[in-house]
């Protein structure tokens, strides 16, 4: 099931690198200098971006181009930092966002997908079972006593 476990991770890389990522790194005369200052950056921009812009339609040629990187290099070097290629975080975010609006909303699963940045339901359904393992019809009605118990639940687009 997607959580905020990759979520977690790539926040915490942002502001705390993790041990393993430094010893990935050239030595220099004082030991292990952590992660390029250019790598650092990387994966706050592509996580930025992807952030403030998950609900409308980008690729990663959008993200490359608005950081100033090549889609290969940039899919290449946020995934040797995160473990994770640019279009999967993408679509993980989006995914993400989609449960919230799922459990918090009372939307039909056409405006989640609209409202997530998803311009095909069958698509969306497809990558929300892949992820997930349930569809979202199937994911709302496993939460759904979270959204009879409070009523003041927004109706309308939600922003994460």
């Amino acid at each position: 099931m997607l959580n905020g476990e990759t979520m977690a991770r790539v926040t915490d890389m942002r502001g705390h690198p993790s041990s393993d990522r430094s010893e990935r790194c050239p030595r220099t005369a004082r030991g292990y200098r952590g992660p390029h200052n250019g790598e650092q950056q990387i994966v706050r921009g592509v996580v930025d971006f992807v952030e403030e812009h998950y609900a409308s339609s980008i690729s990663l040629r959008d993200v490359a181009q608005a950081l100033g990187y090549s889609p290969a290099h940039l899919t290449h070097k946020f995934s040797a930092l995160t473990g994770t290629p640019v279009t999967a975080w993408i679509i993980k975010r989006r995914l993400y966002a989609a449960q919230e609006l799922l459990v918090e909303t009372k939307q039909n699963v056409m405006a989640v997908c609209e409202a997530v940045g998803f311009g095909d339901v069958c698509y969306f359904t497809r990558q929300f079972v892949r992820h997930v393992g349930v569809t979202p019809a199937q994911f709302r009605s496993a939460n759904w006593s979270r959204i009879d118990k409070n009523e003041s639940l927004v109706t309308s687009t939600h922003s994460a």
